[in-house]
């Protein structure tokens, strides 16, 4: 859970790390049919070795025991699982190090509790830390247990997972509604902002999140009975429609553009095809023509041409790997989805983006340092490259 920049590089050299591990026990309040909510805890381990050298061996235990009496017809099969399960709780409320009640209702709707820590100087420790940094670090432990739980038991549809971070674990007053409204408020907030982006992808999550807005309101009004009172109203039916004429008109100008882009890459295309096919039949059927003559005996008669064809196949090697060096940058420099998709490159967009004149100096240098170390190390290679060049252009301009 890091978000420091080139985490690989700072983290070993500062010696940190944001790795956590989470662990989720939960059992419902009733048979599947009747249940409606799911009671548990979620214990949180300040890294893997912690959780695997002293929890892991007894809960994979306990696993296995309640998963072999899905299918048995033991009369005391719910008494074993219930052991097995009480088992592994134990085990992880001697050994986690914060640990975080829930209660997951059958409608979504989901309680926490404050997180509680298992060593009271541990919790000073990271208390205090947090404070001086200007964190409520209850909170943001909260809301990462939060995260946890909904990626267990959620699937993301309309939406990419990072969008549900527009929602954060409420406060719950005593008339249970506020909180409420702060959520429907916050998902109208984030529809309006997706749906000022021209980009069809953002128009349809707008239209995901509003239907998460509708259900959650509905099953709001449906527990909260009379007292659902005061609640925002959004004219949901004309938004949904606005949304959905958007995304039409986006739709048809994005395929009419990608129809024009065809046809001028299908023209342009057919056009540099027809030259190369011409230009190569042309040099094929001159080789053919030419190389009869070109031999020692008529060497006198085409001395350049001789010359030339020579060169190129005494240094065959050379020009092979010197296409493979250009087809090698062709590539590197056509690959931009590294940018967005690495660690690495995101980091330095990030990095552009809050320090811009500081970053630009540091690629300027960092450029200098690839380009100086890379002629150092292969500079062999590059003094065949331009020796080998240099001859050529001598020999075709001669």
């Amino acid at each position: 859970m890091s978000d420091i920049l080139f985490p690989r590089i700072i983290h070993r050299v500062r010696n940190i790390s944001g790795e956590f591990w989470f662990v989720l026990t939960g059992r419902s309040n009733a048979s599947p049919l009747l249940a409606d909510r799911i009671c548990g805890h979620i214990w949180i381990y300040k890294s893997k070795e912690d959780w695997r050298r002293e929890a892991n061996p007894i809960v994979r235990t306990s696993i296995q025991e309640i998963n072999a009496q899905r299918f048995s017809y033991s009369a005391d099969r719910e008494t074993l699982a219930s052991l097995a399960y009480n088992r592994a709780c134990s085990s992880l409320a001697a050994t986690a190090d914060i640990c975080i009640e829930y209660e997951l209702y059958r409608d979504g709707e989901t309680t926490f509790s404050v997180p509680q820590f298992r060593e009271l100087a541990l919790e000073e420790a990271s208390t205090q830390f947090a404070k001086n940094a200007g964190h409520d670090l209850q909170k943001w432990v909260a809301d990462q247990g939060y995260f946890f739980l909904r990626d267990m038991g959620h699937m993301h549809q309309h939406h990419q997972p990072h969008t549900d971070t527009i929602l954060i674990l409420q406060d719950r007053d005593a008339a249970d509604t506020q909180w409420r409204k702060n959520i429907i408020y916050s998902l109208h907030y984030a529809i309006i902002r997706l749906k000022r982006d021209a980009d069809i992808r953002s128009t349809w999550r707008s239209m995901g999140i509003l239907a998460y807005c509708s259900s959650f309101a509905l099953c709001s009004q449906r527990r909260l009975g009379s007292r659902f009172t005061g609640f925002p109203e959004f004219n949901e039916g004309p938004l949904e429609r606005s949304l959905q004429a958007k995304a039409n008109e986006i739709l048809v100008a994005e395929q009419s553009f990608a129809n024009e882009q065809s046809r001028r890459f299908s023209r342009a295309s057919s056009v540099r095809t027809i030259a190369i096919a011409a230009i190569a039949i042309v040099i094929a059927v001159l080789a053919i023509l030419i190389q009869p003559r070109i031999s020692e005996a008529e060497k006198g008669a085409f001395p350049s041409l001789y010359l030339v064809s020579t060169f190129a196949a005494d240094n065959f090697l050379s020009f092979v790997g010197l296409s493979f060096v250009i087809l090698a940058v062709a590539w590197v420099v056509s690959h931009d989805d590294w940018i967005t998709k690495s660690p690495s490159g995101r980091s330095i967009l990030e990095a552009s983006y809050v320090r811009r004149w500081s970053s630009a100096a540091g690629f300027i240098v960092a450029s200098a340092v690839v380009v100086i170390v890379g002629c150092v190390l292969f500079r062999a290679a590059l003094w065949d490259i331009v020796q080998t060049a240099t001859e050529f252009a001598g020999l075709l301009f001669k």
